[in-house]
């Protein structure tokens, strides 16, 4: 399939142009859901009809598992939601990532798709000893179902932002407009409200961008091996 190409779903636009530098060309199609699983699934639902040979979610992820710190590389094995889905990541992509992901200390995890903001270290516990998910998301799951309903591979790359122990200051959770843009104004104006979230802010601001700062650097010897790979 000479035309194919990879579908990459990100919730941010700073994700997307992390994967856009890391994998330039045709072969790549990348859309935005500005973390919304709705968005997600109807973009994965229209890659997989335009003929996507696979279905990558891509970004960064709040951490559940406790010891994961920002910037840990993660692959996913499964998506799993509160409503009792699980959405399982494609075998071939799993060992096509092996090698690469093991040098990059990339650890294979269940990852909880979310529809809301799990913003309190409590509700982070919760799921993670409930579900025994490392990490949470809020697209994975729409671009798993998407793919899984259109019978196209599946995989998640993520990497931790916000460790399991820290909160979401308040300023964040209306952070992402729904292009996957930032709300900026509105985070200042929180912020302004309320001068002692700030540092907070600061910390996920930093915490974020040693997250993207390991996808620049893992991106592109994890997708090279799908533009080849045979997915059956």
């Amino acid at each position: 399939m000479p035309d194919s190409f990879l579908g990459i779903v990100c919730g941010l636009k700073s994700e997307a142009d992390v994967v856009r530098k890391a994998m330039p060309g045709p072969r790549i199609r990348i859309a935005v859901s500005g973390a919304n699983a709705e968005r997600a699934e109807a973009l994965a639902h229209q890659m997989c009809a335009e003929g996507a040979r696979a279905i990558v979610s891509i970004g960064v992820s709040g951490g559940l598992a406790p010891g994961l710190s920002p910037g840990a590389l993660l692959i996913g094995e499964e998506v799993v939601t509160a409503g009792g889905d699980v959405w399982a990541s494609n075998l071939a992509i799993l060992q096509a990532f092996e090698d690469d992901a093991l040098s990059l200390g990339a650890r294979r995890v269940t990852i909880f798709g979310a529809d809301e903001i799990i913003a309190s270290a409590d509700d982070k516990k919760r799921l993670y000893e409930t579900y025994g998910a490392a990490a949470v998301d809020m697209e994975s799951h729409g671009a798993a179902r998407a793919a899984g309903r259109a019978g196209v591979p599946f995989a998640a790359i993520r990497a931790i932002a916000d460790p399991a122990s820290r909160a979401l200051p308040p300023a964040a959770l209306n952070a992402v407009a729904p292009d996957g843009s930032t709300r900026t104004l509105a985070v200042l104006g929180a912020c302004a409200r309320d001068p002692g979230q700030f540092p907070q802010l600061l910390q996920l601001g930093a915490d974020s961008g040693v997250a993207l700062k390991t996808l620049r650097r893992s991106l592109a010897r994890l997708l090279v091996h799908l533009l080849t790979l045979d997915l059956g």
